[in-house]
């Protein structure tokens, strides 16, 4: 017994020895097994598994344990030596099956009888020289197979027989040899890479697949083809699209020239990218005449070392919808600036991406092994999904450029395109435009300008012209610090805009006006833009907005009024300075969004829990507005960093605040005594301002608040370039540089002006009448093309006839206005008691303009402005004694009264000079003018 027992000591200690052995050498399987396969993204955390993720896990073999709901299979970058009969028994439901970059060498037969949905499998870059028909068994469903980089001596064919469905077959090309008749049955054959040296490709690799269904013929990073014979693919009717792709020794011009000779196909996209043969080559329009050129409707040339551009205008490539030219850097350009629009009539897509030879970026995007780039759709821009244009909007051909058309980078936009891609594609503007910018394109609906260089801004007092019909404009990482107010007054269609990763916030802006013209606004990005402060009206007016991107500024507090924006669903406010959100904000937010969806973004920022903040955290815990990741939303709590929101105790919280009301009423009212003191100083700056509204609504007997303070009528049309030169052209410059510049920045007087203020789309009568109706009065420039527009006399004898007194109107007489030009109508309009009155210089007009004015209407109603062929001795004395009745003879001259107004009429003796200049603040003059009026109710000389 004792001997029984010591023998079953002596095996124990034996099997414990071993079992440790056997562990520190690596004979346990469990042991040294790696780490288990993950699970992909948020799969792994909610809902169903349907992918897993095995790359770069050290695995010798194939794990057998996976979920039952697995479609995607990644097992890529292993030490895998062979695929067994049984190694998916347990993955029956795999669609995507990735092996590629292992050390198989053995495919046992039926290995994959068990994936009867399989529809993708990947063997690249493996050791496998051989494969027999029963590798392929049970892949029925089978429809993407990729093999290329296996050592194989021929082409295989061993897996059509058990892959019916098969359509898309990538393989290493080897050498010249004929392409085998199984392959006819593809869709897509896609030769990544050369196992047997491949020069050139020549026509009877194609003999045996003559009249195949290929549509989409490739050749990738074959790293010796040097040439393509001419005619090589004539034989083949159905292809539809050919790629050549990061093929470094194939030249681009020879290449051109040899596709030039196919015969009988119906090819329409041809992809040449990273062709670099030669050292320089040259994109010469004339290479592009021959038939095979003419039915090309895509065309990419990427990374061609393409330096120059010529063009002939001979229309070969009239037929081109898509042209993609990105990742050169031409540098000539024959003729020098050429008319696209002459050279693309038919381009819907143009691409100038990437203005460099940037061969790393290139080679990440287009020759990376992983990507199944064999699809030509993917070497062209993806256009992102425009809104329809209304049917009733028709294209506004006569929309004309006032000063500068611009030019992106070394090309123009043709007129027909609708897609433009120029993200980095070297624009460099150090300057900003003077006069308004146009875009020649009268169809463009795309624009992606990202990653360029402007200067600060573009413009600050100018506008787009011709950009009506943009849907989607991206302006990021383009440096700029200011958006003028007009910027966007023509983005009338505008949904998608993108300011993201510029410096707007160095102007300091609130954007009250900048955003005011995007009625259809639906999506704008303004993160990483330095913000401090957004207007709570910025985006008032555009009712459609349903994304907001506000992340990563320096906002302090946000105070946005949502009530008008029906259509808001996502608000991003991350990565701002947020401390808190004010109560009637947030009480805003739970009225508008608390009962339908709405989501918005307030993670990565730093808050703080504190008594001021109590609300904001109390709002957190109870709002049903949908917050982003809420439970994340962290604090800074008695001393403790990164404590959620949601689990901090109210109730402690709100017994620490006791609140001295002593230091709070002290400065309530130190804030309000400073108030005061700044609001008294600001009435006595503005004093005579505030003086001269309060007597001229006195004297009008109502307090009507208009919109407008006078609405400036003119007409600026001219029949000839003398009149351009003459009156029409002076009085336009005296409009815009001296009575709007006078009145609404020296006087603060609102005007309306109808180049400036007149709604877009409306029709011309509808913008007088709307101009008219919200102004208090009209001056009213009579010059001979004004008299000459019947349309603009018409409005001005109906507005005069029913709408207002005469009284509200100011005229401003020209020298070139006759009386036989004033249509009768408006004449008695004008003077009713004086059919036959005229508004002239002339003796006769003069006195029945004052008897007008001594009867009917006080002179306080009326300034004039007398130019330097009206001068003040040739003023009748009828009217100076109402002018000035105690000064029948008087005598002014600019050398005499300088500055001064003459009894209400202001002496002009230049047009170009300042207008009404006085040593007086603002409205003092016109103050004591009017004061002197209504007090005495009598008219009483100025002296200034």
């Amino acid at each position: 017994m004792f001997q029984l027992g010591a023998m079953v000591k002596t095996c124990g200690s034996t099997m414990w020895f071993i079992l440790t052995l056997l562990i520190v050498t690596g004979h346990i399987g469990s042991v040294t097994s790696p780490r288990p396969c993950g699970l992909s993204g948020h799969r792994a955390r909610r809902g169903p598994c349907d992918k897993s993720d095995c790359r770069s896990r050290g695995l010798q073999r194939i794990p057998r344990h996976f979920a039952n709901d697995v479609t995607e299979l990644d097992l890529s970058r292993n030490k895998i030596l062979n695929v067994r009969a049984n190694d998916f028994v347990n993955a029956r439901n795999l669609r995507v099956l990735d092996l590629s970059c292992n050390a198989i060498s053995t495919l046992e037969n039926r290995c994959f009888r068990h994936l009867q949905h399989l529809e993708r499998l990947d063997l690249n870059d493996n050791n496998i020289s051989s494969l027999t028909p029963e590798v392929f068994v049970g892949l029925g469903s089978l429809r993407v197979l990729t093999m290329s980089g296996l050592p194989l001596t021929s082409y295989p064919t061993q897996f059509a027989t058990h892959t019916p469905m098969l359509r898309v077959l990538s393989l290493s090309a080897i050498g010249d040899a004929t392409i085998p008749a199984e392959y006819a049955q593809l869709e897509v054959l896609d030769f990544y890479k050369d196992c047997a040296e491949l020069t050139k490709i020549t026509a009877a690799m194609f003999d045996d697949i003559r009249d195949s269904n290929i549509t989409t013929l490739s050749f990738r990073s074959v790293s010796n083809l040097k040439g393509i014979a001419a005619g090589a693919f004539s034989n083949l009717p159905n292809i539809q699209s050919l790629l050549f792709a990061c093929n470094n020794k194939l030249p681009f011009r020879g290449t051109v020239t040899s596709l030039a000779a196919t015969r009988n196909t119906s090819i329409n996209a041809v992809v040449l990218d990273g062709s670099r043969g030669d050292d320089s080559a040259s994109f010469n329009e004339s290479d592009f005449c021959s038939p095979f050129w003419r039915q090309v409707t895509r065309l990419s040339v990427k990374r061609t070392n393409l330096i120059s551009l010529v063009f002939q205008y001979t229309g070969c490539l009239s037929h081109l919808r898509s042209l993609s030219l990105g990742h050169n850097a031409p540098q000539y350009f024959t003729p020098k600036m050429p008319d696209c629009s002459r050279v693309f009539p038919n381009i819907r897509t143009l691409s100038v991406t990437h203005r460099a030879w940037l061969s790393r970026e290139f080679d990440e995007m287009f020759c990376d092994e992983k990507k199944l780039l064999f699809d030509v759709d993917r070497y062209f821009p993806a256009n992102p999904p425009i809104a329809p244009m209304p049917k009733e909007e028709p294209i506004n051909a006569t929309e004309q450029c006032s000063a500068h058309t611009f030019t992106f980078g070394f090309i123009n936009i043709p007129s027909p395109a609708e897609f433009i891609h120029m993200n980095q594609a070297g624009i460099q503007h150090p300057r900003e435009f003077t006069g308004n910018i146009c875009v020649s394109s009268m169809h463009l609906r795309y624009l992606n300008m990202s990653n360029n260089q402007f200067a600060t801004s573009l413009c600050r007092n100018c506008r787009i012209v011709g950009v009506s019909r943009l849907d989607t404009v991206d302006f990021s990482h383009g440096g700029l610090e200011f958006i003028s107010p007009q910027f966007f007054q023509n983005f009338k269609y505008l949904r998608n805009l993108n300011l993201s990763h510029n410096s707007l916030g160095v102007s300091k802006s609130d954007f009250h006006e900048e955003f005011r013209h995007l009625i259809r606004l639906e999506d704008i990005n303004l993160s990483d833009n330095q913000l401090e402060r957004i207007s709570p009206h910025a985006f008032e007016r555009s009712p459609r907005l349903k994304w907001l991107n506000l992340a990563n500024n320096k906002l302090i507090q946000i105070d946005m009024n949502f009530t008008h924006m029906a259509a808001l669903e996502y608000v991003d406010l991350s990565g701002n300075s947020l401390v808190q959100l004010c109560m009637h904000f947030t009480a805003r937010l739970d009225k508008q969004f608390g009962v339908r969806p709405f989501e918005m973004n307030l993670r990565g920022v730093s808050y703080a829990c504190n008594c001021d903040s109590l609300p904001f955290v109390r709002w957190i815990q109870v709002t049903s507005v949908n917050l982003t990741e809420r439970n994340q939303l962290t604090c800074s709590y008695e001393g403790h960093d990164d404590v959620r929101m949601i689990a901090v105790s109210l109730d402690e919280l709100e017994a620490g605040c006791d609140v001295d009301l002593l230091p709070i009423i002290a400065c309530v009212g130190v804030g309000i005594l400073v108030v005061l003191t700044g609001a008294a100083a600001l009435v006595r700056y503005h004093r005579w301002y505030i003086k001269y509204h309060l007597i001229l609504c006195c004297m009008r007997q109502d307090w009507t608040e208009y919109r407008h303070d006078a609405m400036v009528l003119y007409f600026i049309h001219a029949a000839s370039p003398e009149d351009q030169q003459g009156g029409a052209a002076r009085i336009s410059r005296w409009v815009s540089r001296k009575l709007m510049e006078h009145a609404e920045s020296s006087w603060g007087l609102r005007l309306y002006v109808g180049d400036r203020d007149d709604l877009g789309g409306a029709s011309k009568m509808h913008n007088f009448v709307r101009g008219f109706q919200s102004s208090d009065k009209v001056v009213v420039c009579l010059t001979r093309e004004f008299i000459d527009d019947s349309d603009c006399m018409n409005y001005l004898a109906t507005a005069l006839d029913s709408s207002k007194p005469l009284s509200k109107f100011i005229f401003v007489l020209f020298d070139d206005v006759e009386a036989k030009s004033v249509p009768r109508r408006l004449r008695q309009l004008l003077l009713p008691d004086s059919p036959a009155a005229c508004v002239t210089d002339d003796s006769d007009c003069m006195n029945y303009l004052a008897t007008a004015l001594d009867s009917s209407k006080p002179l306080s109603k009326y300034i004039f402005v007398l130019f330097d062929d009206i001068q003040p001795t040739s003023v009748p004395r009828r009217l100076r004694q109402l002018l000035l009745p105690d000064s029948p003879s008087i005598q002014i001259t600019w050398d005499g009264v300088k500055d001064g107004y003459f009894g209400g009429a202001c002496v002009m003796h230049d047009p170009d000079q300042e207008i009404c200049r006085h040593r007086c603040t603002q409205f003092r003059c016109l103050f004591q003018f009017m004061t002197t009026t209504w007090l005495n109710k009598n008219i009483r000389r100025i002296r200034l």
